[in-house]
């Protein structure tokens, strides 16, 4: 379980520094790290980690979604220099939210499996 741990803390660092193609890369490779069947992880917190990297997927997705949706808007030269402002400026506040989610539901699921292992 302690691979997901690292592969989430690498997620939010890479998304809070706007690295948005390499948290995709990362959270694809951890999709396939949680689809195999060898780790020793239950099925519940297999499951809970999984939707933890697909919703960072669709986020960094969704950020270049709006890159291309912002760029079908630029009628001339002159909107350039706003178009990169302005695609930095939200490029970097859904990077930040992204790493914001992860990090809440990856605690959501510590919390949980740490309660269930203390009832044990």
């Amino acid at each position: 379980m302690i691979i997901a741990y690292i592969l989430v803390a690498i997620l939010v660092k890479t998304s809070l520094l706007g690295l948005g193609v390499i948290s995709i890369l990362l959270s694809i490779f951890a999709l396939c790290v949680m689809s195999i069947n060898k780790l020793p992880i239950s099925e519940l917190v297999r499951q809970k980690f999984k939707r933890v990297f697909k919703v960072a997927l669709a986020g960094h997705m969704c950020a270049y979604l709006s890159l291309l949706v912002k760029a079908l808007f630029i009628d001339g030269v002159q909107d350039i220099p706003a178009f990169i402002v302005s695609h930095l400026v939200l490029h970097h506040i859904l990077c930040a939210f992204v790493a914001g989610v992860v990090t809440f539901l990856t605690l959501r699921v510590y919390a949980q499996v740490h309660c269930k292992q203390n009832v044990l």
